[in-house]
């Protein structure tokens, strides 16, 4: 029996009818392969869970004092480690010695205070900027006086400890004092850069009365100094003195950007956690040994600077009339004159902003 042969445009039309089956079944499995077994699209990973090169800075600090705390709960809670930044810490004893260390390349960042910042920048022609506001305000400071000083008329010919002639505590004393009637002639000063060494100074007798930053504020105050008045914030507040951060040279901070991100990340972590009251007892492990501290002190020096004054910033925020509040405080001490220039001039908020994207992720 013949078969009726089919005519070649049917055999042409199958021909397409089974190209266009087998687009379809690839586009499908395409389909399949990019969901996951619930049906919904597989989440792409995001660029943040890269692990970030690995990088080392060494940061100088004055001394082991309460005011780098957030950078001890840093390092032992592995804020710094967890971004693949280590970081180690010198001791320059002096915050005009740690901004020489900057300028030096000795170090990549430093604890640097904006007093002794500015003033390099200002009459030793270098550029140091802040990147960060790590504390609100100033640190609480306390003049603390030996026996039979009872008043600030009591200390007319005697003898104060500083931290340097021209130092952030150099304004201290002067804004505390004229405000109880002393001039600058009305007493001498001697100079050490570290609370300690002041503290020292005093329990020797070398000295009448010494301006102490906490937690040796607080130690003195135990033993049993007469604290004669504090600093904060009867006579500064976040809103007149900035507090300051890590200052780095612009040029190390333009090529190592997301170093400085890292480092400033870790910091905001470490204060955000120093607030959380849960860690209270963890904080004091984690700096007790450091500071020389007992759990009396630690307390004492917690509710202050912690409970009661929020010493150190959880955004980091620069605030530009704070950082004049400085400047008219070198005014002040004869160590700049008007017009002031731009408080800007002394700060990058680059990587402070890029910093805050990271915490975001």
């Amino acid at each position: 029996m013949l078969v009726p042969r089919q005519p070649r445009w049917l055999s042409f039309a199958r021909l397409l009818l089974l190209a266009a089956t087998l687009v379809l079944l690839a586009a499908s499995q395409a389909c399949r392969s990019s969901t996951s077994p619930g049906g919904s699209a597989a989440p792409a990973v995001p660029a943040q869970a890269q692990t970030p090169t690995p990088a080392h800075m060494t940061y100088a600090i004055v001394g082991y004092s309460w005011n780098i705390v957030p950078e001890l709960v840093a390092v032992q809670q592995g804020f710094f480690t967890k971004r693949n930044l280590s970081v180690d810490y010198t001791v320059s004893g002096q915050s005009a010695s740690s901004c020489q260390q900057l300028l030096a390349k000795a170090v990549e960042a430093a604890e640097c205070s904006l007093n002794d910042m500015i003033q390099a920048d200002e009459t030793g022609g270098a550029h140091l900027v802040e990147v960060m506001n790590e504390t609100n305000t100033a640190l609480q400071y306390g003049v603390m006086v030996k026996a039979g000083i009872n008043s600030w008329a009591d200390l007319k010919g005697k003898t104060i400890i500083i931290g340097g002639p021209k130092d952030n505590t150099a304004f201290y004393l002067h804004v505390i004092a004229g405000a109880n009637g002393l001039k600058d002639s009305d007493y001498s000063l001697q100079f050490a850069g570290a609370s300690g060494a002041r503290f020292a100074a005093l329990k020797a007798g070398a000295v009448d009365a010494a301006i102490l930053s906490d937690p040796t504020f607080t130690q003195a105050s135990q033993a049993g100094y007469k604290t004669l008045d504090t600093l904060v914030p009867k006579y500064l507040n976040d809103s007149n003195y900035a507090g300051g951060g890590p200052a780095v040279t612009p040029e190390w901070a333009k090529a190592h950007p997301d170093v400085v991100e890292r480092f400033i990340a870790g910091l905001l972590e470490a204060n955000n956690w120093i607030y959380d009251p849960a860690n209270k007892q963890a904080l004091y492990d984690t700096v007790h040994a450091k500071l020389n501290l007992d759990q009396a002190a630690f307390d004492q020096t917690y509710k202050s600077s912690v409970l009661d004054a929020k010493q150190w910033s959880t955004d980091g925020k620069i605030d530009d009339a704070a950082i004049t509040g400085v400047m008219k405080g070198l005014e002040d001490l004869g160590s700049m004159k008007e017009p002031l220039p731009p408080a800007s001039q002394f700060y990058d908020a680059t990587y402070l902003t890029a910093a805050q994207k990271l915490l975001a992720h």
